[in-house]
């Protein structure tokens, strides 16, 4: 004698399985679209930051020309006026005479 299956169950195996992978859809859907929503974030960064490193480079550009010392000079530190002699610090710590380290060793020693 064959056995067969019959409606009902297989009915309900195939209920079973569609609610599955109905599931498995929502679930995969979800994550689909936060996925999207991070690389939607992420590419407004990286335009940000593409248009960030644009304005540093123009910068950059700049800041070996002797119109921007002239400028940094007058307009941050009132150092100088138009026609005064112009030179720029490349190491400004090398005007101190002592580092940092060197003033807290001092400053330790003489409180001994």
């Amino acid at each position: 004698m064959q056995k067969t299956m019959n409606f009902r169950t297989f009915f309900w195996a195939l209920g079973i399985l569609c609610a599955l992978f109905l599931g498995l859809f929502l679930i995969l859907s979800g994550k689909m679209n936060e996925k999207q929503q991070q690389e939607n974030a992420l590419r407004m960064t990286l335009n940000r930051l593409e248009e960030e490193n644009k304005e540093i480079e123009a910068e950059l550009k700049l800041v070996d020309t002797e119109d921007y010392v002239v400028t940094s000079a007058m307009t941050n530190y009132a150092f100088m006026n138009k026609n005064d002699l112009r030179f720029q610090f490349t190491n400004p710590e090398a005007l101190y005479a002592y580092t940092e380290s060197e003033l807290k060793i001092m400053m330790d020693e003489l409180a001994d």
